[in-house]
């Protein structure tokens, strides 16, 4: 008789935008060294960051990381091991992370994350592991540095997106906002942060819902942002971002190394 295991939970944090309910970032309560650290939940982030502390700055860097900002820009951090990384069931003896000393957000990328299949259920704030059950229909899109994208779909249009866990925003692209304004609604402005902690104010927008993975999406929130700085540095130029206001409305099942995905609700 098959053994049954229980699905094992990483609880999360659903923190909303003080300025706009609509947008969140999702978080995760985790140790390293024994030390307590709240982590941004980053699908984005190709790999995970602490910000520069007592303990990350007596870590000797082994070397440095380069990475694009969506708002222009590239900047290179040093990367240092750190050991006993602890988020609920998740335990991992020693990873490289990226040191911080912009006092920027900590992140759990997809250097975690790309190790597991991971059922998002922010609803119920809740990340399965290795969850049974669910047939992920779909082949995923990964990128060189293990970014997830998926397809967008409208009417006659169709576009590729960044899943996005850490972006708290919803961003389309402004050039593909310009091609396609029928899909969009100005309705206002937003102040924007990137993952470098540059400060932009951008057109917000009513995007029309779009079809992803065969489910479709209410219309909502999402911020305009010239991408062209950054997609010049990927082999998947982004169309979209698909962040918070996206992906709350549904479960997404993303077998990361079967290189699969589904939308399960």
């Amino acid at each position: 008789m098959a053994t049954l295991h229980p699905v094992r939970q990483v609880p999360l944090i659903i923190e909303p935008d003080p300025d706009d309910p609509d947008f969140a970032s999702v978080l995760v309560e985790a140790t390293v060294a024994g030390r307590p650290y709240r982590m941004l939940l980053d699908t984005g982030a190709a790999r995970s960051q602490l910000e520069a502390d007592e303990y990350t700055l007596s870590l000797s860097p082994v070397h440095g990381d380069s990475s694009s900002a969506a708002f222009g820009g590239q900047v290179t951090d040093p990367v240092v091991t750190v050991t006993d990384l602890v988020a609920g069931p998740l335990r991992i003896p020693a990873l490289d992370v990226t040191r911080s000393e912009r006092r920027l957000a900590n992140l759990l990328g997809m250097d975690v994350l790309g190790q597991h299949r991971c059922h998002f259920r922010l609803a119920e704030a809740v990340l399965d592991l290795e969850a049974p059950g669910y047939e992920a229909s779909h082949e995923l899109l990964v990128g060189r540095r293990g970014h997830p994208y998926v397809e967008v779909n409208w009417p006659g249009v169709s576009g590729l997106a960044c899943w996005d866990t850490g972006a708290g925003a919803t961003v389309v692209n402004r050039a593909f906002w310009l091609e396609h304004p029928e899909l969009f609604e100005p309705i206002g402005a937003s102040a924007g942060t990137d993952a470098h902690g540059e400060q932009v104010e951008t057109p917000l927008l009513l995007m029309s819902g779009p079809v992803i993975g065969q489910r479709a999406f209410g219309s909502h929130k999402a911020v305009a942002v010239d991408l062209s700085g950054v997609n010049s540095t990927l082999e998947y130029p982004m169309d979209l971002i698909l962040g918070y206001p996206t992906i709350r409305q549904a479960d997404w099942l993303f077998d990361f190394p079967a290189r699969r995905w589904a939308v399960t609700s």
